[in-house]
């Protein structure tokens, strides 16, 4: 049985463009800290840090990751800069992987001192068979054709250990078919994105969370001992 939980956050009051997400760091406007400045009762300086939607999103699936990572190994694709890649810090060993060079270059200098990063693509992973515990693709499988999805979806259960996990999310718009994201290729509908995992894993538990008019759904889905899945 599919264990299933679902939370609403307050709903976002900016909008960010998913070449941005894709290439999320600690200063990009809609992921830096906010803090604000006011006089209360005119007299006593007061900050306050005003959490902003996307940061708060980006570092939940993040953490969500680590909670299963300790002393894994874990592949993170895509990584874009690698901010995220850089917070699984209870893994044993950390690979980030995209198909940007200007990224890979800039998560090197930011975070190659935590974590390997190199240039490569989802349907072509630069691995050996049964390489990595865990492999988490966090809002990256809607950015590329479906016949890439389906690819990468082979290809992490080839690199996945036996009774490894792929840990992935994927938005879907909640108003429509499509959110009208220009850089989103293909954004599955959540039955739709079950089916497919389930022709290569086994999906354990299901979470849903939500920020604007978008509805993001996180599986976490086991690659079972034995081939016998229908294909």
């Amino acid at each position: 049985m599919i264990a299933q939980t679902h939370e609403k956050p307050a709903r976002a009051g900016e909008e960010l463009c998913s070449s941005a997400l894709e290439r999320a760091h600690p200063d990009a406007p809609g992921f830096a800290k906010s803090w604000t400045f006011r006089l209360r009762k005119g007299l006593v300086p007061w900050i306050t840090y005003r959490p902003r939607p996307y940061r708060r999103e980006f570092l939940w699936r993040y953490n969500w990751v680590k909670r299963y990572s300790r002393g894994l190994a874990v592949l993170d694709v895509p990584c874009g800069m690698g901010w995220g890649t850089s917070l699984l810090k209870s893994a044993r060993r950390r690979v980030g992987l995209d198909i940007a060079p200007e990224a890979i270059c800039e998560a090197r200098a930011r975070y190659g001192h935590l974590a390997h990063f190199m240039v490569g693509t989802m349907a072509d992973l630069p691995f050996d068979d049964e390489s990595f515990d865990i492999v988490c693709c966090l809002e990256g499988v809607e950015h590329v054709p479906v016949e890439v999805g389906t690819r990468f979806l082979e290809e992490a259960h080839r690199v996945l250990k036996t009774d490894g996990y792929l840990m992935l999310s994927s938005p879907h718009c909640r108003t429509g078919p499509h959110s009208g994201n220009i850089y989103h290729a293909h954004e599955y509908s959540p039955p739709e994105l079950q089916r497919l995992l389930s022709r290569f894993f086994v999906i354990e538990t299901v979470e849903v969370r939500e920020v604007d008019v978008m509805v993001v759904h996180y599986f976490r889905a086991r690659k079972p001992r034995a081939d016998v899945l229908q294909r």
